[in-house]
């Protein structure tokens, strides 16, 4: 991962994120990486509808689906996990960059 998202995770305590090939055509997907309070990291690929997005809707939880969500004991581990994922670890970025919707 790039100096810039590990500093954003370490020293903001604020998420990264990218985009990543949806399971399902009608889907945008993004892998998103979340520090947790207890200093572990979230790592969890998202799919949401695309109609929701393209039209600026509120969507919720049960909205999107998870094809993959794992919790890391140390930012070393992301990497690994976000690989695991479906996406490169260079492309973590802050959330706006990829569009990320939450």
């Amino acid at each position: 991962m790039k100096t810039q998202a590990k500093n954003r995770l370490v020293m903001s305590k604020s998420s990264i994120a990218a985009r990543r090939e949806s399971g399902q055509a009608d889907h945008y997907s993004w892998v998103w990486v979340v520090p947790r309070q207890d200093g572990r990291f979230r790592v969890v690929a998202i799919e949401v509808p695309k109609h929701l997005v393209d039209n600026d809707e509120c969507f919720f939880e049960d909205d999107m689906t998870k094809p993959y969500e794992r919790v890391v004991d140390n930012i070393e581990e992301i990497d690994g996990a976000v690989c695991e994922a479906g996406v490169d670890p260079e492309a973590l970025d802050a959330p706006w960059h990829s569009d990320f919707p939450l």
